[in-house]
């Protein structure tokens, strides 16, 4: 069976089943990227192949997940329609998410990110550390969601559920993305158009991800930009509640996974209980 003619087919039970564009279009990505990397008589369903391709040592975990999830549900899909007779995949454990301290990237590596960045990264790397967006959903900025009010720009933001929500901008990335927008044809309304496959929509989620990380460097991701604005708005504001909306969360315990300790409030803290006096 050429399992790559089944694609167009799983990605409309996709949109059938209510997910969004992006996860469409991210679920797809993932797949074409693994049939794509093998070699030829291959068959894409070999259990030591999908292993080998999910087992690369360069990827982070939540690449390694986003990309298991993907093809996890392709070859779900191929077995319960009867394409394939097992699951290959259903062999494999899922994959565990560390629960992890929170990260947020230093602001002089950021500042040094910028400096060597271009007009397009400047905006998506102030997208995430100064009003705290997800890579999907700088991926799908558009001009229409853009508001100018009197105090300032703000920006609807297109969230995971297909829950928006409105955030202001700084005037530094207002000003990054207004420059962006001046380097996009006025005929296109993505704020990052795709350049390759998809020339008729914005560019794919996993390549903002990848801008990113390859402009920060060692341990330092897109998402511990996004880290570094919810510890920046609860230390500003000092209200969960605030910062849960402006991230996106449904729930307040998940953003307090997102805020970094304020370590300077902490030393006085714990210099106060010394016993030296």
């Amino acid at each position: 069976m050429d399992v790559i003619a089944q694609l167009p087919l799983w990605t409309a039970w996709l949109r059938a089943s209510e997910r969004s564009e992006t996860t469409v279009r991210l679920r797809e990505y993932h797949v074409r990227r693994y049939l794509n990397g093998l070699p030829a008589e291959t068959d894409p369903l070999d259990l030591e192949w999908l292993v080998s391709y999910l087992a690369n040592p360069r990827w982070k975990a939540a690449t390694r997940r986003s990309a298991r999830a993907s093809l996890h549900i392709w070859t779900t899909w191929l077995h319960r329609t009867g394409r394939i007779l097992s699951d290959p995949l259903a062999l494999i454990p899922p994959a565990r998410a560390p629960r992890s301290v929170p990260r947020p990237c230093p602001d002089p590596i950021i500042r040094k990110a910028l400096l060597a960045a271009d007009t397009r990264l400047r905006a998506m790397i102030t997208l995430a550390a100064e009003a705290g967006l997800r890579r999907g959903e700088i991926a799908t900025v558009s001009r229409s969601d853009v508001i100018e009010e009197q105090a300032g720009s703000s920006l609807i933001v297109h969230g995971k559920g297909r829950r928006e929500r409105t955030v202001p901008l700084t005037a530094a990335t207002s000003d990054a993305v207004q420059r962006q927008f001046m380097r996009v044809s006025p005929e296109l309304p993505w704020l990052f158009p795709s350049k390759g496959q998809y020339a008729d929509t914005h560019v794919q989620p996993i390549r903002v991800g990848e801008l990113i990380n390859e402009a920060l460097p060692g341990r330092w991701s897109a998402h511990t930009l996004r880290h570094r604005f919810a510890t920046e708005a609860y230390r500003n504001s000092h209200d969960l509640l605030l910062v849960q909306t402006l991230m996106g969360h449904s729930k307040p315990e998940t953003t307090a996974i997102y805020v970094g300790l304020d370590t300077a409030q902490a030393r006085t803290v714990v210099d106060g209980i010394s016993l030296v006096a």
